[in-house]
């Protein structure tokens, strides 16, 4: 790195650069099982987009817990299905 900003370690590595990109949290949304949820995120546009589930209860034993599904589609983020609540955390970069 010729400019900018760089933060070691006390053993002399690299911990954070300026030229990393870092994922933004743009939206936690809640997801109840078995419904679908939809969001318009303008600052999406052109960015990478990433989506973490979290299970807010632990799955049950007496049948199968299904995650939803997340697409992304431009601005749009639609959250479908899934048989257990979670939360849905959207981030970009």
């Amino acid at each position: 790195m010729s400019f900018g900003l760089g933060v070691f370690r006390s053993n002399g590595a690299l911990a954070f650069s300026s030229d990393d990109v870092t994922w933004n949290q743009v939206d936690m949304l809640y997801c109840p099982g078995g419904s679908t949820t939809y969001r318009t995120y303008s600052m999406l546009a052109g960015r990478e987009v990433l989506a973490v589930q979290v299970m807010i209860d632990p799955p049950p034993l007496n049948r199968r817990a299904i995650a939803h599904t997340v697409s992304v589609s431009g601005n749009n983020v639609t959250v479908s299905g899934g048989s257990e609540a979670a939360y849905v955390i959207i981030l970009m970069r």
